[in-house]
């Protein structure tokens, strides 16, 4: 922001904000003492504002721009690779096209909420379907996030126009946990093929993500222990030639150490041996047998063949994870340590999505308080 002071006798004080120092946390501004017309005191304010803080003055400043310089100056510096490349996506893509050509000072509540509602109708790029409620919300957060920062630290709004509205609440994803006979069918069936089997099997008891797995090294897996180190994921770069990198999780909750037990350190030791042309400790675990790494989608595409094969035509990968989670608490575990086994940030959300199991759990609550009656 930027501030024009009348001090009498045809003399001015200008102050331009210049955020705050990311060290101190105190407000950074330039102070000058101009002699001349209020015109002409305006005139040398907008040629500070260019000196000091560069482009546009913050009163005329347009969305577009603003979006393009928190993309640019924040988010390609603070986010993960894959996630900026589709902030950089819904920017140029839905948000500038709605909101680009509007002041950023004019932006209204009443603008966000037309732009949440015109998506979930016909917010598809090349139909007339509707963006789904997941989608929207993804958008929403991303644009209240960016126009937070327009508050602070950049200080060209007053206020945060996304403050008390709602996003769409995303529709619950259907779940299929296997049963125990089921997996056992799965396993069966790939049995032979030692590699995705041992996978699969790691997945079924230990509820890892798919990018988690995939980026396992032998380092983090303790034998001795009876226990795993998750410290990084996989992470897919499009866009030219798709490469794998491994990057830290995005959470603090996901860096995490999970037991297995001794028949899952079994099929490890026999994998290990398997595959001891490349188990070196830096090595990954999960490898083709050319030594390349798994892409995630060829992991994903190998499995839909092999499910289609047995008849389980609507399991995701995705769903062994479930099936770990579901099989923990049908056993009683405590949801708490079900949280922390998957990485969840909080145990609200383990016992949203298995929310299925409850009823169940709670069950055997009752009957565990009346054995203690007696």
């Amino acid at each position: 922001m930027a501030h024009l002071v009348n001090m009498g006798n045809k003399k001015w004080r200008i102050a331009i904000e210049l955020g705050r120092d990311p060290r101190t946390g105190k407000r950074k501004r330039k102070y000058k003492t101009f002699s001349g017309t209020k015109k002409e005191a305006e005139l040398e304010k907008l040629k500070m504002i260019k000196k000091y803080k560069g482009g546009a003055p913050a009163e005329e400043i347009t969305t577009k721009e603003y979006l393009l310089k928190w993309l640019k100056n924040y988010a390609k510096n603070h986010v993960a690779y894959s996630t900026y490349k589709d902030y950089k996506s819904i920017i140029k893509k839905h948000l500038i096209p709605a909101f680009g050509n509007i002041k950023l000072k004019n932006i209204h509540a009443r603008h966000i909420i037309k732009y949440q509602n015109d998506k979930l109708e016909s917010g598809k790029l090349n139909s007339k379907d509707g963006l789904s409620n997941r989608t929207v919300q993804k958008h929403h957060r991303l644009l209240s996030q960016a126009l937070k920062h327009a508050v602070s630290p950049y200080e060209y709004i007053e206020s945060n126009p996304c403050q008390g509205i709602n996003a769409p609440s995303p529709k619950t994803r259907e779940i299929n946990p296997l049963n125990k006979d089921q997996a056992q069918k799965l396993l069966n069936f790939i049995e032979y093929d030692t590699n995705f089997y041992t996978l699969i099997y790691l997945d079924l008891y230990t509820g890892l993500r798919r990018g988690e797995l995939l980026a396992l090294k032998w380092k983090d897996i303790d034998l001795d222990n009876l226990r795993l180190h998750v410290r990084r994921s996989t992470e897919v770069i499009r866009g030219g030639e798709i490469k794998v990198r491994y990057n830290e999780p995005k959470t603090k909750s996901s860096i995490r150490t999970v037991d297995f037990d001794e028949d899952t350190a079994q099929k490890l030791l026999r994998y290990k041996e398997y595959m001891k042309s490349h188990s070196n400790p830096e090595d990954l675990v999960f490898r083709l047998d050319n030594k390349k790494p798994m892409h995630p989608d060829y992991v994903s595409r190998r499995f839909r063949r092999k499910r289609n094969k047995i008849g389980f035509d609507n399991l995701r990968f995705h769903d062994l994870r479930h099936t770990h989670a579901t099989w923990l608490l049908q056993a009683g575990v405590n949801p708490k340590i079900v949280q922390e086994r998957l990485g969840h940030q909080d145990v609200t959300i383990t016992l949203k999505i298995y929310s299925h199991v409850i009823p169940s759990m709670q069950k055997d609550a009752v009957e565990k308080l009346q054995n203690f009656k007696k």
